[in-house]
């Protein structure tokens, strides 16, 4: 059985961060019972913080509430400063370094630097970067296989007008997935 997944992802609106949020448990339930998708954000559209929680479990969610969650995405830097004292020891962290200088002090955390901006930037979209972390985060979590996430995405996608994205989101997520199965720790 699976175990049950707490997944935090939080920075600032406009990084497609609910996105990532809401891939992941729309590929998640044909793998567990019981999926959440929790979404938290300010006033503003753009620029201000935005999280999201997901929980994935087989046994029932009692809360969607979440204080020490196993894993997180951070993508923006007083995310950063409220997440790493929340996780639960033993927890894994996937930050996009090219935004984020300061490092993770806890030790007993898996942390996980990718420069997913400047990876995005150089696959050809900067919007891209939540799909590399999320790529990364698959592939160490083996959560739900990656051909899910891509299957789920190209349905949401279809008849819309980011259609056209969905080459470079697949690039991401799979840039991602290809990073973390070559990490370095300090990477």
């Amino acid at each position: 059985m699976k175990p049950k997944i707490e997944l935090m992802v939080s920075g600032l609106g406009g990084q497609g961060l609910l996105t990532t949020g809401r891939l992941l448990a729309e590929a998640a339930m044909s793998n567990y019972r019981h999926v959440l998708f929790f979404p938290n954000y300010g006033p503003m559209m753009r620029g201000g913080e935005s999280e999201c929680t997901i929980i994935l479990s087989n046994e029932e969610i009692g809360s969607p509430a979440v204080f020490n969650p196993t894993s997180a995405i951070v993508m923006g830097s007083t995310a950063l400063s409220q997440l790493e004292n929340r996780l639960k020891s033993g927890g894994m962290i996937f930050l996009d370094s090219s935004i984020i200088s300061a490092k993770v002090s806890r030790e007993d955390l898996k942390v996980f630097y990718i420069p997913a901006t400047r990876m995005a930037m150089e696959l050809g979209g900067r919007q891209a970067a939540n799909l590399i972390l999320l790529g990364a985060y698959v592939e160490a979590t083996q959560a739900v296989p990656l051909e899910l996430v891509e299957a789920t995405m190209e349905k949401r996608l279809k008849g819309s007008r980011a259609e056209a994205l969905v080459p470079l989101n697949k690039s991401a997520l799979r840039e991602g997935a290809r990073i973390l199965a070559n990490y370095q720790p300090g990477g």
